[in-house]
């Protein structure tokens, strides 16, 4: 019974159960850095955007926070090996490279924020020298101003008496009564501002308050509900309503911070799909609940967590089918209407082979299929078909290869379940010639059908040109 042989495959559970937790290692771990890269990209360009000078730092810091982000998701990527231990290993590595990776743009960052503050401090220079400059210039002209007042009071006393002595007695009763007008106001002064500063506390934890509601309403994971209320309550902030935002705050952070952490576990998730040419699910422009965002999370875990499990089932299907002999492994494209991969073994001197069809729902078919020139003709991503193979010599041989992978198929469900894979057997179909295909590229298939239609076309005109003559 060696024709197409069609079974369901599924992993054990506990194999499942193990693969997600090392996935949810991974995602948490890049997830982690992808956070700190950002936050500190985003801090690093606040610092740069009131400095004058640090338009080109700007640019230097987005681009090498855009090259830790590309190494994150090139380095940190999770891949099941047949071995649990091996797959274990490969998570850890990923989280550690995680981290490595965010130590190394915070190494980056930090000769980045010298080069801001040295802009700074030199845009401050500047301005004190500018500020200088003017007061050297308003201590000249307060000075020209003075020389000119003492010319004329001069001129004015010239011919006048000498002071009496009680004149003296006037000038200190004068002086005196100065200082008592000048402590009694410094008095009246102090005691206003310690009035003040008593209304001045509220004063102070209001606008502590509102600093806090600005930077909700500005950070971009605030939720839309928090958002709107504290946009409600600008319109009446004062003392009076600030104990009342104050009480709201915190939760409404608390909920900023849940929804960061949402947003970085959910961009790190939707880039590993697209790094192995998934599409994400859809994704509204907001979430307006946490709840929405953690549902999104869910949809994006259980696209990876399934294609971890194809990622397993195939590494496991080389590994048993590399025992056979057939150590040369090709994914190609089949043009057909099947969601499923499709992958070609063979070795490097047959000239036939096995074509695997694993679905999405774990459906494995298996048939032989010949490789006229070898599968090193054949490259990942080509498109193929298969098509009946020539009758004759060509036709008995896949025949007889046929008949030889019966035996070896029943090793393959035996060596399958060794690695926690359950091969239910549907259906086998016994070996017979209408089951004799050839691997043909689509190009070639492409030609091969175009020279047949040519030579039909010569043979049509040939016959219509006997019939007129």
């Amino acid at each position: 019974m060696s024709g197409p042989k069609t079974s369901q495959l599924e992993i054990e559970r506990r194999i499942q159960a193990q693969l997600a937790a090392l996935r949810s290692d991974v995602d948490h771990g890049r997830a982690r850095a992808r956070r700190r890269i950002a936050a500190r990209r985003d801090e690093l360009l606040a610092a740069a955007a009131g400095c004058e000078g640090c338009g080109e730092i700007a640019e230097d810091i987005r681009a090498v926070a855009a090259r830790a982000l590309a190494r994150l998701d090139a380095e940190c990527v999770f891949t099941p090996c047949p071995r649990m231990e091996d797959s274990v290993e490969s998570a850890a590595r990923c989280t550690t490279s995680a981290a490595a990776i965010a130590d190394a743009f915070d190494a980056e960052a930090a000769g980045l924020a010298e080069r801001i503050e040295r802009a700074r401090m030199r845009q401050e220079a500047h301005a004190d020298a500018r500020d200088f400059a003017a007061m050297l210039q308003e201590a000249v002209d307060q000075a020209a101003d003075i020389s000119a007042d003492a010319g004329d009071a001069e001129r004015g006393n010239q011919g006048e008496s000498a002071l009496e002595s009680g004149g003296a007695t006037d000038a200190t009763s004068t002086m005196a009564e100065s200082a008592e007008t000048v402590g009694g106001t410094r008095a009246v002064d102090f005691a206003r501002s310690a009035q003040e500063s008593s209304s001045g506390a509220a004063a102070d934890d209001a606008q502590a308050i509102a600093a806090r509601a600005l930077a909700l309403v500005n950070d971009p994971y605030a939720l839309p509900a928090d958002r709107a209320l504290l946009l409600d309550a600008a319109r009446d902030f004062g003392t009076t309503t600030a104990p009342q935002i104050a009480l709201l705050l915190p939760a409404m952070e608390s909920n900023a911070a849940a929804m960061a952490d949402l947003a970085a576990l959910i961009d790190d998730a939707a880039a590993q799909l697209a790094s192995r040419g998934l599409a994400a699910p859809a994704a509204p422009p907001a979430f307006a609940t946490l709840e929405e965002g953690a549902h999104h999370l869910e949809a994006l875990r259980a696209a990876l967590d399934q294609a971890d499990r194809d990622a397993y089932l195939q590494v496991c299907i080389d590994t048993v089918m590399a025992r056979h002999g057939y150590d040369i492994a090709r994914s190609v494209r089949m043009g057909r209407d099947l969601a499923g991969t499709h992958r070609l073994y063979g070795s490097a001197a047959g000239t036939e082979g096995i074509h695997a069809f694993v679905s999405d729902q774990g459906d494995l078919m298996l048939q032989v299929a010949g490789t006229p020139r070898g599968l090193a003709n054949v490259e990942d991503g080509d498109e193929v078909s298969l098509e009946a193979a020539p009758a004759g010599l060509r036709s008995e041989a896949l025949l007889e290869s046929q008949n030889d992978f019966c035996a070896v198929y029943d090793e393959i469900a035996d060596e399958l379940a060794e690695f926690g894979i359950v091969n239910s057997v549907r259906y086998k179909a016994p070996p017979d010639a209408a089951f004799c295909r050839e691997v043909v590229k689509a190009e070639a298939a492409e030609g091969a059908s175009a020279t047949g239609a040519a030579q039909r076309r010569r043979r049509k005109t040939g016959t219509a040109a006997r019939e007129m003559n």
